[in-house]
């Protein structure tokens, strides 16, 4: 358990409306599982242990001692980002990131001037579609927004890509793909792939309330894991939901090819072209926000 004491005495911060007088609290794992706990006010660091056992790997949430925010706890999550956006009020916040395994690796953020903060809309939902160039997908997004408004933008979106394995497979609708290899936070992502597959500002990828961004050289009948991560000019990033594409190409030659899967396309006489067909699977990323 790593212990952490955050202090707000910003006079101009309490000043504020209530709507924008808020805490970001924010966890991301970059590999393995994480639980986030906060307790405010009270000079108490929360004790994880007083509600997981680890050796009969059990978790009890109400018996969770000086926490007011915490994540879940029960094995639904695991693997996935905690975010609380909590009224600012109180001067003092004592906070325990709890891991499950020795070697998890997380980032975490607190920030008062929840303006910079970039959030996504419809949960950081993407969309990907076929260009009609051969081997390309349009990967689609909603921009990113900030609220109060005016505090900061969007500086960049880093476009993310990466090829799976056949043991790269997700267990929970909420985890991205699984703990070992997270893919819907900053740092995930950055521990997932050698490198960025690019970057583009808003100015060229958003046009009304849709951005996009191609992506070349996608190979046939593999998997791809796809994400966005939104900069904001302040230097907080966010990740998107991320998505799992797989393409399947198959030429069809001046005969009857007989259909023997469900990827196989019949063509009949003297047609001759190519059929790339997508599947898919986009995953939300859900986050749930206590009081």
């Amino acid at each position: 358990t790593h212990r952490y004491y955050y202090e707000n005495y910003n006079v101009t911060a309490m000043n504020l409306p209530d709507n924008q007088r808020k805490l970001i609290i924010h966890l991301q794992p970059c590999k393995g599982v994480v639980y986030l706990f906060v307790r405010k006010t009270r000079p108490c660091w929360p004790n994880p242990y007083s509600c997981i056992d680890l050796e009969r790997n059990t978790a009890d949430r109400n018996a969770c001692s000086w926490t007011h925010f915490m994540s879940v706890i029960d094995g639904d999550r695991d693997g996935a980002p905690t975010l609380f956006e909590v009224p600012l009020s109180s001067t003092k916040y004592y906070i325990s990131v709890f891991a499950k395994e020795d070697d998890s690796r997380y980032e975490l953020t607190v920030l008062a001037d929840v303006g910079a903060y970039p959030r996504l809309s419809d949960f950081g939902v993407l969309d990907a579609s076929l260009t009609t160039q051969a081997m390309e997908v349009n990967l689609n997004w909603k921009p990113a927004r900030f609220f109060p408004e005016g505090v900061s933008e969007v500086k960049w979106y880093w476009i993310y890509s990466a090829l799976l394995l056949d043991s790269d497979t997700s267990n929970s609708s909420s985890v991205f793909l699984r703990p070992g290899k997270i893919m819907n936070t900053v740092c995930g992502l950055a521990n997932n792939t050698d490198q960025e597959f690019g970057k583009i500002a808003p100015s060229r990828a958003c046009a009304g309330e849709r951005c996009n961004y191609t992506l070349d050289g996608i190979i046939t009948n593999e998997r791809y894991v796809l994400n966005v991560v939104a900069e904001s000019a302040r230097g907080f990033k966010m990740a998107y939901a991320g998505v799992v594409v797989q393409t399947d190409w198959k030429v069809a030659h001046s005969m009857i090819a007989e259909a023997d899967s469900d990827k196989t396309m019949k063509v009949t006489g003297a047609v001759c072209g190519s059929v790339l067909g997508m599947v898919i699977i986009g995953y939300l990323w859900m986050i749930k926000l206590y009081d």
